[in-house]
C-alpha cells in the first residue's frame, strides 16, 4: 500500500514538474511566463515533499517491527526452510530431526528448552509435526534460539526462525539431553503397537518439558540411565513409594494419544527421586515465607490458610490453621528471629478462644502488632492486639456509645450503629492508629475510631 502510494504521487508529481518546465522555458516573457515559473515552483515543492513524506514513512516502515518492510527483512534474515529428512520416530527417533537441523543450521552443542519439545507421528512411525523452541550457546557465548515448527500436511520442510527471545535461563532441569537418553531406552514402538490392537489409526505424541513431579505412579515407567549427564545414576525411587504420599521428579518423556483422553499416558522417567510430603511442605513453606518477605502487607497461603507477616527480613509471625470445621477455623502463632529458618510457637490461641478466618496480621515494631478474626460472612469482625511480640493478645473493644452520628447512605440502606460490626486493621498514622468499622468487608462508607496512646484507648473520630 505504501509503495503503491509513493508510486502514484512520483508519477504524479514528475507530470507536474515537466509540464511545469514546458511552460516555463516554452515562453519567452511577461505574465504568462510567470505563471508558468509559479506552476514550475509547485512542482518542485510538491515532489520534494512527497519525497521527504514517503521516504521517511519507508525508512520507518522498515526499522524493527514498525511495518510490513521490517517484517520482510526480519523473515529474510532469520527465517529458514530445512528439509526433514529424518522423517520416521522409529528409525531415527528425536536425534533424526536435531541432525537436519544442525547439518543447516548448525546448533549449540548444548541445547535448553524454553517450555517443551512436542512431536506427533504415526503408527508407522512417520512424523506429522514438531514443535519446539530450543535455545543454547554457540562457540562465542552467544546466545541463539530456534522456533521448530513443522506439519507435514505443508511439505517436507521445518520452518525455523532463528534468534527470537527465549527467555530461557538455562535451567538444568530444561536440558534437551535428558530427552534423548531416555527416548534410546524407551519401549514407544512397542507401546504403539499395542495401542494400535486395541485401537487402531491414532496419531501419537510424545511430549517433553524437563524435569517434573507426579503425585501418581500410573503409567510410570522407570528407565536406568545417567539423564543428566553427571556421571552418576542418581534417584532414590523405587514402586510404592507414592503410598505414603509426596510426588516421584525426575527427567520424563509422555506417550500418549492426543485424542483418546481415557487411555493413561506412558510416563517413561529416568533418575527418579521421592519427595516425601514433609519434604514437599517444607519447600512450600520456605516459598510462601520468601514471597512474604517481599510484601508490605501480610501474605496469605491458599492452599492450607496461613498467614504469615515480616517486619524486616529477619523478623516475621505465622498464623498457622490448627483445626477447622464448618467454615471456621482454630488457629496458632509462631515467630521466627532467623529470616524463617526455624519457627517457635508463642502463642497457641491468640484468639483467646474464638474461631473464624484470619483477616489480617501485621506488626510495627518487634513487640507491638495487631490480629485480625472474622466470621464466615465478613459482616463482622474481631482486632487483637499484642504488645510483648506476640506472646499474649488482648480484644480491641471500640466505644461506640461514643459515636454520633451514621455515614451519608446509612439511613438510605437501613443501617443502624449495631450494623456497624466489621472491623478494618488499624492503620498507622504518625503516631496514631486508626480503626474503620464498616457493615461488611469492602464496603466504602464506615466509623473512624482513632487512639493516640499506642492502641491502648480508642476514641470515635468521625464517619468517612
Amino acid at each position: 500500500m505504501l509503495a503503491a502510494a509513493s508510486a502514484l504521487f512520483a508519477a504524479g508529481g514528475i507530470t507536474w514538474l515537466v509540464t511545469g518546465l514546458f511552460m516555463y522555458f516554452g515562453e519567452k516573457k511577461g505574465s504568462v511566463q510567470k505563471k508558468s515559473y509559479v506552476w514550475l515552483c509547485l512542482g518542485i515543492a510538491v515532489m520534494a515533499a512527497a519525497t521527504v513524506y514517503f521516504g521517511g514513512r519507508i525508512i520507518y516502515s522498515g526499522l524493527p517491527y514498525n511495518g510490513a518492510l521490517s517484517w520482510k527483512i526480519d523473515e529474510l534474515r532469520n527465517k529458514r526452510k530445512v528439509e526433514l529428512k529424518h522423517n520416521n520416530f522409529f528409525e531415527s527417533g528425536a536425534e533424526g530431526v536435531l541432525s537436519d537441523l544442525d547439518e543447516a543450521l548448525g546448533l549449540p552443542d548444548e541445547l535448553y528448552v524454553t517450555d517443551q519439545f512436542q512431536m506427533t507421528f504415526k503408527s508407522d512411525g512417520t512424523i506429522r509435526s514438531i514443535y519446539t523452541f530450543l535455545y543454547g550457546k554457540d562457540a562465542e557465548g552467544n546466545t541463539r534460539t530456534y522456533l521448530v515448527d513443522y506439519d507435514a500436511s505443508g511439505g517436507t520442510k521445518m520452518t525455523v526462525w532463528k534468534d527470537g527471545y527465549s527467555g530461557g535461563d538455562y535451567d538444568a532441569d530444561m536440558k534437551l539431553t535428558p530427552m534423548l537418553r531416555i527416548l534410546e531406552k524407551a519401549s514407544c514402538e512397542e507401546q504403539v503397537a499395542d495401542w494400535e490392537k486395541m485401537r487402531g489409526g491414532d496419531t501419537y505424541e510424545i511430549l517433553y518439558m524437563g524435569r517434573r513431579s507426579f503425585p501418581t505412579e500410573a503409567g510410570l515407567v522407570c528407565l536406568p540411565g545417567d539423564a543428566d549427564g553427571d556421571g552418576a545414576e542418581d534417584g532414590d525411587f523405587v514402586p510404592g513409594m507414592l503410598n505414603a504420599g509426596g510426588k516421584v521428579l525426575g527427567y520424563e518423556v509422555s506417550l500418549h494419544i492426543p485424542d483418546a483422553e481415557e487411555i493413561t499416558p506412558v510416563r517413561y522417567m529416568m533418575e527418579p527421586e521421592y519427595i516425601s510430603p514433609e519434604q514437599i511442605s517444607s519447600g512450600h513453606d520456605r516459598q510462601q515465607t520468601e514471597e512474604a518477605k517481599e510484601e508490605d502487607l501480610w501474605t496469605t497461603d491458599d492452599t492450607n490458610g496461613s498467614m504469615r507477616y515480616f517486619l524486616d527480613d529477619r523478623h516475621g509471625w505465622k498464623l498457622s490453621v490448627v483445626d477447622a470445621a464448618a467454615g471456621s477455623r482454630f488457629y496458632d502463632l509462631s515467630r521466627t528471629e532467623d529470616g524463617g529458618a526455624t519457627w517457635e510457637t508463642v502463642n497457641g490461641d491468640p484468639f483467646a478462644g474464638n474461631i473464624g478466618v484470619a483477616e489480617g496480621l501485621q506488626f510495627f515494631d518487634e513487640n507491638v502488632g495487631f490480629a485480625g478474626l472474622s466470621g464466615a460472612s465478613q459482616s463482622h469482625s474481631q482486632i487483637f492486639m499484642t504488645t510483648d511480640g506476640g506472646s499474649t493478645f488482648t480484644e480491641s473493644i471500640l466505644p461506640m456509645d461514643q459515636v454520633t452520628e451514621l455515614p451519608e447512605h446509612a439511613e438510605e440502606y437501613g443501617h443502624t450503629l449495631e450494623d456497624y460490626a466489621y472491623l478494618c486493621m488499624p492503620v498507622k498514622d504518625g503516631d496514631a492508629f486508626t480503626i474503620d468499622i464498616l457493615t461488611a468487608a469492602g464496603e466504602n462508607e464506615g466509623i473512624r475510631f482513632r487512639s493516640e496512646d499506642g492502641g491502648v484507648t480508642w476514641k470515635y473520630d468521625g464517619v468517612f
